[in-house]
């Protein structure tokens, strides 16, 4: 997988470099979390580098997605003020989905109420990590 490349400082780099973003994200989620599926939040400092990792297992119920998100975002993932979040919904398929969709779009929603700016979004598989479609406009 791609984080056997990170460079040696990538600790301090920003993640506003969506290859850096995906490999990172490949660093933190596990074989095991990609085949049970869930979700990643990466917590940036206001630097954009990473602050803390933080993987939520399982499927988002549908109901009480929104809500959930809130919470996780504004509550749980330790975001310092003008940090951000880069997210990776997690599932073993290797297509995009309309769920998939839907989780991206309350992210870009929830982001955008709690004022945590959603840096990029990913989807990692067992097959590896590519990009949701970018936000910085959105969020």
């Amino acid at each position: 997988m791609s984080f056997r490349d990170l460079p040696a400082d990538w600790p301090r780099r920003p993640l506003t470099d969506p290859r850096l973003a995906r490999d990172v994200l490949d660093l933190c989620v596990s074989d095991v979390a990609r085949h049970q599926g869930g979700l990643c939040v990466l917590a940036l400092r206001r630097d954009f580098s990473l602050a803390q990792p933080f993987f939520v297992p399982g499927p988002l119920p549908r109901l009480e997605r929104h809500s959930m998100l809130a919470g996780l975002v504004s509550r749980y993932a330790p975001v310092p003020p003008g940090g951000g979040v880069v997210l990776g919904v997690v599932h073993p398929g290797s297509a995009v989905s309309d769920a998939d969709r839907a989780v991206h779009q309350d992210l870009i929603e929830v982001c955008r109420d709690t004022g945590v700016r959603l840096v990029s979004a990913h989807l990692v598989t067992t097959t590896g990590t590519d990009d949701l479609p970018r936000t910085w406009e959105a969020a």
